[in-house]
């Protein structure tokens, strides 16, 4: 099976994720607003999916494989639909003024999120289009993580990395910052699953084209008057049909991916024709 430990991989990101998400989430739970649990909730079971896939494939429950894999259909339009959600905390905080940190980088973030939404439909897509072919399908499957891992780990660096703390108001140019270098060590890891596993880790290089363009846009483009207004029109839709949409895309790539993936009957296993 392809990567053997790659199951020691995702505990990394779960631990990353734990930590970097505790003091604002997992540790203010009752605090926070329902579209960071609608996130929170589907982003955390689908990276303990993931998980659980990589481990049953290396240990042969390959039944249990499949069951997992075929929950994932379900589970994907939730994950989409709580990236969406986040937009919608965001646009509704940069529309209130309330929030220093989403005035700031509101552009940012919003396409940030909307480049790891069409991020996570492509490898999915994929994921299941190929679902045959091992190597193809379990580095789609795991390139998923990956997309998760720097906002986490961006918060852990503005908590204990010299230079990147945020001890104030004055600080918070360095959130971006401390999101670009957690990107860049997600390059850091694709060049050496691809400099180990060359061809075979090709969908790692299709994760990798996506983390690029979300460091060129959020650095460089988040303040551009389009993307505020946009902000502000997505702040005025009701937060319910933000989410749908999300729910939406996210079910329509699982049927899709679903479909492509069936396999096509060879010639011998058609239906005779009629004399």
């Amino acid at each position: 099976m392809p990567y053997p430990r790659a199951h020691y991989y995702v505990l990394v990101v779960i631990a990353v994720i734990a930590a970097g998400f505790w003091p604002s989430y997992f540790g203010a739970w009752d605090a926070a607003p329902w579209q960071f649990h609608a996130h929170g909730i589907a982003a955390s079971l689908w990276v303990i999916m993931v998980f659980a896939q990589s481990w049953t494939a290396h240990h042969r429950q390959l039944p249990l494989h499949r069951a997992i894999g075929k929950a994932s259909l379900f589970l994907f339009p939730f994950l989409i639909g709580g990236l969406a959600a986040i937009i919608d905390v965001t646009a509704k905080g940069f529309v209130a003024n309330a929030d220093p940190v989403r005035q700031m980088f509101g552009g940012s973030f919003l396409i940030g999120m909307a480049v790891a939404m069409a991020a996570y439909v492509t490898v999915y897509y994929r994921a299941l289009k190929y679902r045959r072919k091992v190597w193809t399908h379990a580095g789609y499957m795991l390139t998923t993580p990956l997309i998760l891992f720097e906002s986490p780990f961006g918060r852990i660096l503005n908590m204990f990395m010299p230079g990147l703390i945020i001890a104030g108001i004055a600080d918070l140019g360095r959130i971006m910052t401390a999101i670009l270098w957690s990107m860049a060590l997600e390059l850091l890891f694709i060049a050496l699953v691809w400099w180990k596993c060359r061809e075979k880790a090709s969908p790692f290089l299709v994760a990798g084209g996506f983390i690029v363009a979300q460091m060129v846009t959020m650095g460089l483009m988040g303040d551009l008057p389009v993307l505020k207004m946009l902000l502000a029109a997505l702040g005025q839709v009701p937060s319910i049909a933000v989410w749908g949409t999300g729910f939406a895309i996210g079910a329509l790539t699982s049927w899709a991916g679903w479909k492509a993936g069936l396999r096509t009957p060879r010639p011998a296993e058609e239906a005779p024709q009629p004399a």
